[in-house]
């Protein structure tokens, strides 16, 4: 019975692989989620964690640097478009600030959408862990 158990429990946690730390599994859920891959990086992009108690994120483009606050995004306003592969969400509060090198100005607001780099299923698995485990969201 007991290895029934963990047969059921490793295969409801297939996305992450092999057993980690809590701190591998938060971070390669947000990488998948940003970047497509569990490394956080692409060619043309960089996801980090800033702070992990609070689930602020980076993610750096050329030219462009994105600030999520996740704890800030209503789980109920989470809409993946699978056609266009597009997660959009919103909140109260500031949820994502933007900047464009070479421009003083940062750019708030409490809605953003980001393009799902990865497969669906697993990034779908991988937000489900981030706001149920490690981001529960302040706003209502």
């Amino acid at each position: 019975m007991r290895r029934l158990c963990w047969a059921i429990l490793m295969a409801a946690t297939t996305w992450v692989g092999a057993a980690m730390s809590e701190n591998d599994e938060f971070k390669q859920a947000i990488n998948y989620v940003f970047s497509g891959n569990t490394e956080g990086r692409t060619p043309q992009l960089l996801s980090s964690i800033l702070d992990e108690n609070n689930c602020i994120i980076s993610v750096e483009t050329p030219g462009n640097s994105w600030v999520y606050y996740l704890k800030e995004i209503k789980p109920n306003s989470v809409v993946i478009d699978e056609h266009n592969r597009k997660i959009s969400f919103e909140g109260d509060n500031t949820i994502v600030e933007h900047t464009f090198e070479g421009l003083p100005k940062v750019e708030k607001d409490n809605k953003n959408s980001i393009t799902i780099r990865g497969d669906i299923e697993r990034t779908k698995d991988a937000l489900k862990l981030i706001f149920t485990k490690y981001c529960l969201p302040t706003s209502g």
